[in-house]
Parts: C-alpha cells; sequence; structure tokens
C-alpha cells in the first residue's frame, strides 16, 4: 500500500500569504484582515491525500471533499506516472480544470495520470514521490490491463 500527503508548505507562498496578511493589517482594514486569515486558514489545512492498494487509487482534497473518493483497478484504463505543467496545462495548483481533464496538485510537476474506462477526460493527481510510486504501478496484482 502506497500513501501519501501533501500540503502547501512552499516558502514562497507563505511568504506572499502573509506579506497581504501584514498589508491588510497596516492599513487597518478588519474586513480585509478577516479575509486574509480565513485564506491562510485554509492554505494551512488543505490537503492532497492519495492511497494506492488493493483496492484502486482512491484520493481526498481536504477540506473540499471529507471522503476519499475511490477509482478501482476495474474502472482504470490506464495509469501512467507523468511529467506535467501546472501553469501550461492548468492554469496553477490546486483543483484544476481544464478542457482534456481535471487535476489536485499541491507543488512539483509529476502526476499520476489515471485514464478511466469509458470517459474521454483524464484524473492527475500530484505525487511529490514519483520514484516510488512507479515501480508500485507496474507490479502484480495492481497491474492495470
Amino acid at each position: 500500500m502506497y500513501q501519501e500527503k501533501q500540503q502547501f508548505r512552499q516558502p514562497w507562498l507563505w511568504a506572499l500569504l502573509i506579506g497581504v496578511f501584514g498589508l491588510a493589517l497596516y492599513r487597518q482594514e478588519p474586513i480585509s484582515v478577516g479575509i486574509v486569515v480565513a485564506v491562510l486558514g485554509l492554505f494551512w489545512v488543505l490537503r492532497l491525500e492519495t492511497r494506492i492498494d488493493e483496492e484502486g487509487i482512491s484520493y481526498r482534497w481536504f477540506p473540499f471533499q471529507l471522503r476519499r473518493r475511490v477509482i478501482r483497478w476495474n474502472q482504470i484504463q490506464q495509469v501512467t506516472v507523468r511529467n506535467y505543467s501546472a501553469l501550461g496545462e492548468f492554469g496553477g495548483w490546486g483543483m484544476r480544470y481544464s478542457w482534456n481533464g481535471t487535476a489536485y496538485t499541491v507543488s512539483g510537476n509529476a502526476g499520476l495520470d489515471i485514464r478511466i474506462k469509458g470517459k474521454r477526460r483524464f484524473l492527475l493527481l500530484g505525487t511529490q514521490r514519483p520514484d516510488e510510486v512507479r515501480p508500485l504501478l507496474e507490479r502484480e496484482p495492481l497491474r492495470v490491463s
């Protein structure tokens, strides 16, 4: 079984968010301060949880998805680990939609590209550990046929 939890902990992002918070405090606008505090709190708790096991591939974008969404192995046509461009393909990181598919990404440029039987759009789940995921997907009995 493989599990990965990713959170927004990039220093540049937190420097930006704290800078906006400082600006809101400086301007002494209570509503702006409240909004920025809410955004800071949201970014602190946001996380992408991915799990690969005998059942299939499951994921959860907390706190927006309280329950895991499971894609069973028999529903998967193909799954690969690939590099992607978050800005180029999806316009950024987070829960993103494009013409071709949906992406859940936190940082980096590697992800699980999941093609589901009978659907034209793909699902991409970002990963910080592509070298651990690749061999797992090639192992039996997890191999997708």
